[in-house]
């Protein structure tokens, strides 16, 4: 099997070698059997609950059914795959300090250094950002333990929340699910060293992502719940933790959509927008490289939508949000996936090839590597019996040979 080969094919190829019937599998993943049959003759798209459902009475993993990593190998080859050995080794130094060359620097430079890494990934330049980790983690993990005052060294935790937080994202984004949770883990031992509620809310959130990719939506919600619970007993409730429940509210609206319940994912929504209203905040704040306010909360308002299979709903949330300009590209690019999701429901196959290509302007590494963007792409050349060259073009592109 090749990485461009449908996840539709591979679903039906484990299913054969496990001796399930269509039957057997659509009653075991809890899916409806149409739609498995239609996956797996690819007349319609494995949706992220699709593929997380069938994955475990398939006893594989979700990426061996996407075919994650992408561009492994061959002439397009992405670069960033040369930097997860580096990432791999340096996540053994945690509670061991290593050894150094030259003492850590200045504090104030590895604090700068941290949040420029967080905006290296908030604007897709995802090989740049990931290249500065490893070296960056080793001189972090020398200064915590060669740092002794609480403050500085609440400082230099924060400071690998920074780092470690779009590291997990841009793992999970180009496949590598094991080393992303290994990411995760570090993530909540760090907030517990940290010791502030909003680092609690923060691992949470992190853990969670995890659990979104892999359909254990209700582990998610009831961890989501705990952290809330948390911030929510704080005596004063100051705007960055309001940030982070309303946060918080976004990721349990997501596990909801996912789980099917869409009365739980409106409830969440309605939660988050109440709290966006109460700060009184026309553009989002951005936060250990989490986005809150009113464009993010209807960014989230779309895909619940989405994943409940709404696309109408979806298309009219979409067409009257305002996305204010700088808004960070990783976020508005995966919201153009997502419609182009919704357009390819409703017949409208040159918006949705409209919606990728934006969401390739925007951010063309995500876009690159994200299931979504083949799994649309591949449906939509299914759907024109003629040369489409635009369509040609982007499969080209991708790399893919659909």
């Amino acid at each position: 099997m090749n990485e461009d080969e449908a996840i539709g094919r591979r679903i039906a190829h484990f299913r054969k070698a496990r001796g399930m019937t269509q039957v057997a599998l659509a009653q075991q993943a809890s899916i409806s059997l149409s739609l498995l049959r239609k996956v797996e003759q690819e007349s319609r798209e494995a949706t992220s609950v699709l593929i997380a459902a069938v994955a475990k009475p398939l006893a594989v993993d979700v990426t061996t059914l996407t075919g994650q990593p992408y561009d492994l190998d061959g002439p397009h080859r992405d670069a960033i795959h040369g930097l997860i050995p580096p990432v791999r080794r340096v996540l053994n130094y945690w509670d061991v300090p290593p050894d150094l060359e030259t003492p850590p620097r200045p504090r104030a430079e590895i604090l700068a250094d941290a949040r420029a890494v967080a905006h290296l990934r908030q604007a897709d330049r995802n090989v740049q950002a990931l290249a500065r980790v490893p070296a960056l983690l080793m001189e972090m993990t020398a200064a915590i333990h060669a740092t002794t005052a609480a403050p500085e060294k609440e400082q230099l935790f924060d400071a690998v929340a920074t780092v470690l937080h779009p590291t997990m994202s841009i793992l999970h984004a180009t496949g590598y699910d094991d080393l992303a949770t290994i990411v995760a883990d570090r993530i909540a031992w760090t907030a517990a060293q940290w010791g502030r509620p909003l680092a609690v809310g923060l691992a949470a959130h992190t853990r969670t992502s995890s659990m979104l990719r892999h359909g254990t939506y209700d582990v998610g919600l009831r961890l989501i719940d705990s952290a809330r619970s948390v911030l929510d007993a704080e005596p004063t409730r100051e705007v960055a933790t309001l940030r982070m429940i309303g946060s918080l509210h976004l990721r349990s609206a997501d596990l909801s959509a996912r789980a099917g319940s869409a009365a739980g994912a409106s409830a969440h929504i309605a939660e988050a927008r109440d709290i966006a209203e109460h700060l009184r905040v026309e553009t989002d704040h951005l936060w250990r490289n989490l986005a809150f306010g009113p464009t993010n909360t209807g960014f989230h308002d779309v895909a619940t939508a989405i994943e409940l299979g709404d696309g109408p709903r979806a298309l009219t949330i979409a067409r009257d949000l305002r996305i204010p300009d700088g808004f960070p590209p990783t976020r508005t690019g995966h919201h153009f996936m997502d419609i182009a999701r919704a357009y390819l429901w409703q017949g409208r196959h040159d918006q949705s090839l409209a919606s990728l290509q934006r969401a390739r302007e925007l951010a063309p590494q995500q876009t690159r590597h994200h299931p979504t963007t083949r799994e649309v792409l591949r449906m939509l050349i299914r759907a024109h019996r003629y040369v489409n060259k635009p369509l040609a073009r982007f499969n080209a592109w991708i790399g893919a040979s659909t």
